[in-house]
C-alpha cells in the first residue's frame, strides 16, 4: 500500500509540476517569419547608381555621383533632362538612357500639388552666375521656372543650409528644380539651349 501511495504520489507531483527540459518548443510550428525587401523609393523611376553622394556634410556643394564623370554633352544624342518631383531626383538621358543622377529638390507640395509644373519644355534662358537668391539659373520656363542652386541669402554667396540640407530629399522650393551648387555650375555652363525638359511627378 505504501509503494502504491507513494507512486501515486510522485506521480501527482510530475504532473502539477513538468520537469524543465533543454529542447525548445517552438509557439507555433506555423509561424514564418519573412522578410521584404523595401525599394529606397517608389516615386524613383530610376535606381540610384551605386557611386551616388551620401548625404552627409556638405554634400550639396559637390557633385551627386562620386565617380562617374559628367557626360560629354557634345557626344550625346537625344540629350533631356528628366525631373522626378518626388524621387527628388534629375536625370541627364539620352533617350531613355540615364548618363548621369543628380540630387535635386523640386516645387514643395501644396494642397496635394507641387508647385513645380509638370510637362515638356525646352531650356531658353541662361543668367549670368547667380541671381538674387540662387547660383546659376537656367530656365526652362522663361525666367520664371529655373534649374538653380540650393538657395542663398537675398544676393550672397552664403547658403541657406536649413534649405540645402534639404536636397534629394523631399520637394522644397516655391517652383524651381534645386540641385547642388557643383552640379548646377555644370549644367549652366554645359547644357545647350533647347534642351528638353521632361517634369513628372514620379
Amino acid at each position: 500500500m505504501k509503494t502504491n501511495f507513494k507512486m501515486a504520489l510522485m506521480t501527482a507531483i510530475l504532473l502539477a509540476f513538468p520537469m524543465a527540459t533543454n529542447v525548445a518548443q517552438p509557439v507555433n510550428a506555423t509561424t514564418k517569419t519573412t522578410v521584404v525587401k523595401l525599394k529606397k523609393s517608389d516615386f524613383q523611376p530610376y535606381n540610384d547608381p551605386a557611386d551616388l553622394r551620401k548625404m552627409t556634410g556638405n554634400y550639396w556643394l559637390k557633385s551627386s555621383e562620386t565617380k562617374t564623370a559628367y557626360p560629354n554633352l557634345r557626344k550625346v544624342k537625344n540629350l533631356n533632362l528628366r525631373v522626378s518631383i518626388l524621387g527628388n531626383r534629375t536625370y541627364v538621358r539620352s533617350g531613355k538612357k540615364v548618363l548621369y543622377t543628380m540630387y535635386s529638390s523640386a516645387g514643395k507640395i501644396v494642397d496635394g500639388k507641387s508647385l513645380t509644373p509638370t510637362g515638356t519644355y525646352l531650356t531658353n534662358s541662361y543668367h549670368p552666375h547667380r541671381f538674387s537668391e540662387a547660383l546659376y539659373p537656367v530656365g526652362w520656363i522663361g525666367q520664371l521656372y529655373l534649374f538653380h542652386s540650393v538657395p542663398t541669402h537675398m544676393w550672397s554667396n552664403q547658403f541657406v543650409i536649413r534649405e540645402a540640407n534639404k536636397l534629394g530629399k523631399m520637394p522644397a522650393s516655391h517652383g524651381c528644380v534645386r540641385l547642388s551648387v557643383r552640379d548646377a555650375k555644370w549644367l549652366h555652363d554645359h547644357v545647350p539651349y533647347n534642351t528638353k525638359v521632361n517634369i513628372y511627378y514620379k
